[in-house]
């Protein structure tokens, strides 16, 4: 019983001072984890802010370049006004263009017309002045001969006379 006793009482002395240093075991690991815990939670702090950041300059971005869109989209549009406006002058001068042609090309069939019949006027008055001199050269030759039928009657005339 002595020995049960001793037993008892070493066990109720031995077993404070293993939970004492079984406590400060404990204590320690939890010391631990608790700092190492914070330390990871300050790193994901320092994440979330970096993201955060990173999200404000997205947006800022995002923002710029939805006004460098909507510029681009009024450019476009402008560009496409004047494009079309431009087809719209084009076909306009191609059109004039075509009449100006249609109109060279009337002006030239006028022209050679008009030269045609300078041509054949030409001979017309040619053959005109032809018939003309032949016509001349007779008139000459009869008043030639008128002549010489006058003189002849006039010297009739004076042999009568005498």
């Amino acid at each position: 019983m002595k020995k049960t006793l001793i037993m008892a009482s070493a066990m109720a002395l031995v077993l404070p001072l293993a939970l004492a240093g079984c406590y400060r075991t404990e204590r320690e690991n939890l010391r631990t984890a608790l700092a190492q815990t914070e330390q990871e939670r300050d790193s994901l702090k320092s994440q979330v802010e970096s993201a955060v950041q990173a999200r404000d300059q997205l947006r800022l971005q995002v923002d710029e370049l939805t006004r460098s869109r909507d510029q681009l989209q009024e450019r476009f549009t402008e560009l496409a006004a004047s494009r079309d406006e431009l087809k719209k002058r084009v076909d306009e001068l191609t059109l004039s263009r075509d009449a100006l042609q249609e109109q060279a090309e009337k002006l030239s069939k006028a022209r050679d017309a008009a030269t045609s019949e300078a041509q054949a006027a030409q001979l017309r008055i040619d053959e005109l002045a032809k018939k003309l001199q032949s016509e001349t050269d007779k008139v000459r030759e009869l008043q030639a001969q008128l002549k010489q039928v006058q003189e002849a009657i006039s010297a009739l005339q004076k042999k009568l006379e005498m």
